[in-house]
C-alpha cells in the first residue's frame, strides 16, 4: 500500500470515527451536548485535527444525517427487484423495521430527533430518496388498479403508509420494560399494521371523506420553525494528541 493510499484510509477512518461519537453523544444526551471540543477529547484528538474535517458542528450533524439516511435509502433498495407492487410495500414495511431496530441510533437521529440537521437528497430518485421507492410502489399498485379512491392522491397513501410504519417502530425502538403493556413480537405486529393498511385503503371505494386539494396546489401540513442550531467557531488546526 503506497502513503497516498494509506492517508486517505486514515483519514476516511477517522471521518467514521468522528461521525460514530457525534451520533451517540446526540442520541443520548442530545444536540446541545455535542460540540467539536467535547467530541475531540471523547476520541483523544485535538479540535484541530477534527476541523481538519468538519468545518463547524452544523456541518459534523450534517454529515452524520447524510450517513444515516444513504444507509437507510440502501436498505431500502434491495426490494426495487420486487415487480408485484403490494408484495414490494409489505417487503418495504419489514425493511423499514429492520433498520430501525438494527441501527436505532441512526434511526433517531433521522426521524426522533428535532431536526438535528438536515440531509442533501436527490427528490424522487429512488437511488438517493428512500420515500421515492416508496412513492414509487404505490404508483404501481395504481397502475393496477389498487387504491381506487385515492385516484391523484399518491403522496397521501405513501405519507400514510410511511407514517403508520414509523409508530409501529418507534414505540418498539422507546418502550420501556416498565409500560407494564405485554408486547407481541414486533415482526407480527408489523406485519398486522402492514395488511390492515394495505386492505384497508384497497377496501375504500370513495374518498368522498377526504378533503381534495385546491386544482394545481398541493396540501402541505404548516411549516415548522427549525429551532435554532449551536455552531462551533472554526479553530486552527493543532494536530493529534495521540498516535
Amino acid at each position: 500500500m503506497g502513503t497516498a493510499e494509506r492517508r486517505e484510509r486514515e483519514k476516511l477512518a477517522l471521518q467514521q470515527k468522528i461521525i460514530d461519537k457525534g451520533r451517540e453523544i446526540l442520541v443520548n444526551e442530545g444536540p446541545a451536548a455535542l460540540t467539536m471540543r467535547r467530541l475531540a477529547d471523547e476520541i483523544e484528538y485535538t479540535a484541530g485535527a477534527l476541523y481538519a474535517h468538519f468545518a463547524d458542528k452544523e456541518k459534523l450533524v450534517r454529515a452524520i444525517c447524510q450517513t444515516d439516511f444513504e444507509a437507510f435509502t440502501s436498505q431500502f433498495s434491495s426490494a426495487m427487484a420486487e415487480k408485484d407492487p403490494l408484495k414490494r410495500l409489505r417487503l418495504l414495511a419489514k425493511l423499514y423495521a429492520r433498520f430501525a431496530l438494527e441501527h436505532p441510533a441512526q434511526y433517531k437521529i433521522l426521524f426522533v430527533l428535532d431536526s438535528v440537521g438536515g440531509v442533501e437528497k436527490e427528490r424522487g430518485n429512488p437511488e438517493k430518496d428512500a420515500y421515492a421507492i416508496v412513492e414509487l410502489a404505490v404508483e404501481a399498485a395504481m397502475k393496477e388498479g389498487h387504491f381506487k379512491a385515492f385516484e391523484g392522491r399518491t403522496q397521501l397513501v405513501a405519507q400514510s403508509l410511511w407514517a403508520a410504519m414509523h409508530g409501529v417502530v418507534s414505540i418498539e425502538i422507546r418502550r420501556v420494560d416498565d409500560m407494564q403493556i405485554p408486547f407481541e413480537l414486533i415482526d407480527d405486529r408489523v406485519d398486522v399494521m402492514c395488511e390492515v393498511m394495505l386492505a384497508g385503503l384497497d377496501a375504500l371505494e370513495t374518498s368522498a371523506v377526504l378533503s381534495a386539494p385546491a386544482a394545481g396546489v398541493k396540501k402541505q401540513s404548516p411549516a415548522r420553525k427549525a429551532p435554532a442550531r449551536v455552531v462551533a467557531k472554526r479553530r486552527p488546526a493543532e494536530g493529534r494528541k495521540h498516535t
